[in-house]
């Protein structure tokens, strides 16, 4: 019995060591599958380093900006000719991996996606040209302009139309014209009725303003400019003293080598009991054999009626005008269309109306086009800040990143600006040099 019980319990002792050989076996095959199934920790990178795009680097020059065009998803918004932009349009921000790229990598992806091609806008800017047309001269010309220009400073001329006041117009015309004369012109500006008030009481004071504020002398640019800012609308109307004395400033410079014109800007009838009309018939029967051309101002029927009378005694012609427009082409085309003898001796005159117009288109033209870059480069701003907005919403960005990212989009349209203001400067630049060069040659011998 005794032996029967040890034989037993040897059996059990085998058995449970048996038990414990193939519990350590089972761990052995399992940690050794484990371990070839397991990803070395040089895989995990490299495959959470292939999960992110490669974004070529966003460019940081304005001319490799340009020379970038439009991205990928802006394309394909472009080809199906959407209008305004939605939330859908930026979906494909939801597929990128932003937990694993930094803010210059999301930042890359979202320009190869969504930046704009500038060509549009860049290159009607670029490639612009000052188109002067082609201006002659008449080299047989001897004689010179001698201009009297009289400004109407009654307190009527604070009054307004289409929106500006008609002082403000007329100083504009008058210096658009100035500018637009050859240097050889004579010149001078009177002004009347610029004291008092309209007022009864200051009636003496104010007809008898009647002030020279740049003396009869050749065009100075500057020097006239500054004369036009020194006085504004203030009192009553003496037109018959201004055109009186108008006569006596072209006799300073009058020499039989003039010709002697008188350009009257009034909105309004004598007030100060002169008469006009015979001042103007004297000048153009004087030896001075002076035009006196007449720009009336808005003016009521008693107005034209007086003031067309008024031009056609002193030999001149005579319009209305109403706008700045209508200024700036009627003054223009008295100079051009005075007398048969203006339009054959003053071409150099004309000619600098022209140019100093086309001038003004030219400036205009450049900062439509400059205006335009200034607008696309806030378009594409504010398209790449949308895309931003759509990972933050989706809390797929924190706020610090979504700041750092819309830092770097404004840098974006700072490069853009600065270099759309510099291209229009020096396309100004060009089209000064040019009117330079062209009133360079006009007025070579």
């Amino acid at each position: 019995m005794k032996k029967l019980v040890l034989t037993a319990m040897a059996s059990l002792l085998i058995v449970i060591a048996g038990c414990n050989s193939g519990e350590k076996s089972i761990k052995d095959i399992e940690g050794s599958a484990e371990e070839i199934n397991s990803p070395k920790d040089e895989e995990v990178g490299a495959e959470k380093a292939n999960s992110v795009p490669e974004f070529p680097p966003a460019p940081t020059e304005a001319s490799d900006i340009i020379s970038l065009g439009a991205g990928e998803k802006m394309k394909e918004i472009q080809s199906a000719a959407k209008g305004k932009l939605t939330k859908e349009d930026f979906a494909a921000m939801n597929d990128l991996p932003v937990e694993n790229m930094t803010v210059e990598e999301i930042y890359n992806g979202i320009v190869d996606w969504y930046a704009m091609d500038y060509s549009s806008v860049h290159d009607p800017l670029i490639n612009f040209e000052p188109d002067y047309g082609e201006y002659g001269i008449d080299k047989k010309e001897k004689k010179q302009l001698n201009i009297s220009v009289l400004i109407d400073a009654s307190g009527s001329m604070k009054a307004y139309v289409g929106g500006e006041q008609m002082m403000a117009l007329a100083k504009d015309a008058v210096k658009r014209f100035g500018a637009g004369l050859p240097e050889e012109s004579i010149v001078s500006l009177r002004v009347y009725g610029h004291e008092g008030t309209g007022s009864t009481a200051d009636k003496g004071m104010s007809c008898a303003s009647n002030e020279l504020f740049y003396s009869p002398d050749f065009y100075e640019e500057q020097s006239f400019n500054e004369a036009l800012s020194q006085f504004d609308a203030a009192g009553w109307t003496p037109l018959a003293a201004a055109i009186e004395t108008g006569g006596e400033d072209l006799r300073v410079k009058a020499s039989s080598n003039t010709q002697n014109v008188i350009f009257v800007v009034s909105d309004g009838v004598e007030t100060c009991g002169g008469n006009p009309v015979e001042e103007a018939k004297k000048l153009a029967n004087s030896d001075l054999n002076a035009e006196v051309n007449v720009l009336g101002f808005n003016l009521d029927s008693e107005g034209q009626k007086q003031l067309k009378k008024v031009a056609e005694e002193g030999n001149g012609k005579y319009a209305n005008v109403k706008s700045r427009v209508d200024f700036q082409n009627t003054f223009q085309s008295m100079l051009a269309e005075a007398n048969a003898v203006v339009r054959e001796l003053n071409q150099k005159a004309v000619h600098g109306i022209e140019i100093n117009n086309r001038t003004i288109r030219l400036n205009d033209q450049v900062l439509k086009l400059h205006s335009s870059f200034f607008d696309f480069a806030a378009e594409e701003n504010s398209i790449m800040r949308m895309a931003v907005n759509v990972l933050r919403d989706e809390d797929l960005i924190d706020n610090e990143t979504q700041f750092a990212l819309s830092d770097l989009i404004d840098e974006r349209r700072k490069t853009m600006r600065e270099y759309g203001e510099s291209i229009k400067k020096e396309k100004l630049e060009l089209i000064k040099k040019t009117r330079e060069e062209i009133f360079k040659a006009l007025h070579e011998e």
